[in-house]
């Protein structure tokens, strides 16, 4: 059996969406790849625009997100490495649903869309880790859809703290990185009506901050907020 060269970018394998992939797509995708390096906060794409391709977070935290019509920024949600960012434009070829921004120096890597459709045709094992995705996503979107339509701020506040509520995704996501603004925005409200759900939190003694930490006092009175 002839011996297989190294990827390059090593990273290609722990890729959730790459992993089962076959070992000659992880070497189509690892010879594809382009990374590009952003500053904090510069655009990696834009709401409306058309993909060129499938991203990949290197490194750093990618933010979507999309403005709403009174001005407001609502975040979706926050994208660690090595996560796709783009996955459904990349594979619709439809204008990007959302933007997203680096957060602090940030690398992407980009697969280019008609080289991902030509791999997700040759390898089975590729376009099931998509579907597999795809549906992962879809039920995010609609906790988050069920808990913005039906549920009030505070019990929004009390299942992002729990990791309830379409936020399950956020994984190692410390809300002590986040300001205020920005915890506002991904639970699709205002900064104002944030502050006053913290504090109800606090006056419950359900939460306390330590610093720039939210300490969970009491989980099972937070459970049952996040319920309500």
């Amino acid at each position: 059996m002839p011996c297989l060269e190294p990827l390059t970018h090593t990273w290609v394998v722990r890729t959730p969406l790459f992993l089962r992939a076959r070992a000659e797509t992880q070497r189509a995708i690892d010879a594809a790849l382009h990374v590009r390096a952003y500053t904090n906060k510069q655009p990696i794409f834009l709401e409306g625009h058309r993909p060129s391709g499938l991203g990949i977070v290197v490194s750093g935290l990618a933010r979507l997100y999309h403005i709403l019509r009174d001005g407001r920024l609502h975040v979706h949600h926050y994208v660690r490495p090595y996560a796709a960012i783009n996955l459904i434009p990349a594979l619709d070829g439809r204008p990007n649903p959302v933007s997203a921004e680096s957060v602090g120096e940030t690398h992407i890597g980009w697969l280019a869309r008609d080289q991902l459709l030509q791999l997700l045709t040759d390898d089975p094992e590729l376009m099931q880790s998509c579907i597999r995705l795809l549906t992962l996503q879809n039920r995010e979107l609609m906790a988050r859809l069920d808990d913005i339509g039906f549920r009030t701020v505070p019990s929004r506040l009390a299942r992002l703290l729990l990791g309830r509520g379409g936020f399950e995704n956020e994984v190692n996501l410390p809300l002590d990185t986040l300001s205020q603004d920005e915890i506002a925005a991904v639970l699709g409200t205002s900064r104002e009506v944030l502050g006053r759900a913290l504090r109800q939190l606090y006056d419950l003694g359900l939460v306390r901050r330590e610093g720039r930490q939210y300490v969970i006092i009491d989980r099972e009175g937070l459970e049952k907020l996040a319920e309500e």
